[in-house]
């Protein structure tokens, strides 16, 4: 059932925050967020690093809800608003870095994932390194793909 809640909660967040005339940057951080988590919740299965209980709906040792819910509405909503300003750019990364390291620990609170092989400081890791790498694929996507230099 939290997989659930999260899902209702994010979509009610991201429907009350997202300009969806601007659908190109909530299309890339959405999408791009979703393979990344899929691919990583794929490892973290095959290596025993943690497990996800319950996924009511599961898709790749992860649960539906989680990937189509928290996971797309945050990195859609991260690239819409990703600020131009580099330092600022790394402010929004550490901010929604730990956004979701603390989701990750409401799940675990609510008994639907555990750490076997793993703990909050590798995950906050993990999470900075993809947040930025969704930046700079939103600002690619922002700047134009194939613009030259």
């Amino acid at each position: 059932m939290p997989w659930v809640i999260s899902f209702a909660i994010s979509w009610l967040v991201f429907f009350a925050l997202a300009d969806r005339r601007r659908y190109m940057p909530l299309l890339v951080g959405g999408l791009a967020a979703v393979i990344v988590q899929l691919l990583t919740d794929n490892i973290g299965h095959y290596l025993n690093l943690y497990r996800v209980s319950d996924p009511v709906l599961p898709i790749l040792y992860s649960s539906a809800f989680f990937t189509f819910g928290p996971v797309f509405t945050m990195g859609a909503l991260f690239g819409q608003y990703l600020p131009s300003l580099r330092w600022l750019q790394g402010l929004h990364i550490i901010a929604f870095s730990g956004l979701f390291l603390l989701e990750e620990h409401m799940f675990m609170l609510a008994g639907v994932l555990a750490y076997t092989h793993w703990d909050h400081f590798a995950s906050l890791l993990v999470n900075t390194l993809v947040f930025a790498g969704l930046a700079w694929l939103v600002e690619s996507q922002r700047v134009g793909w194939g613009s030259p230099g």
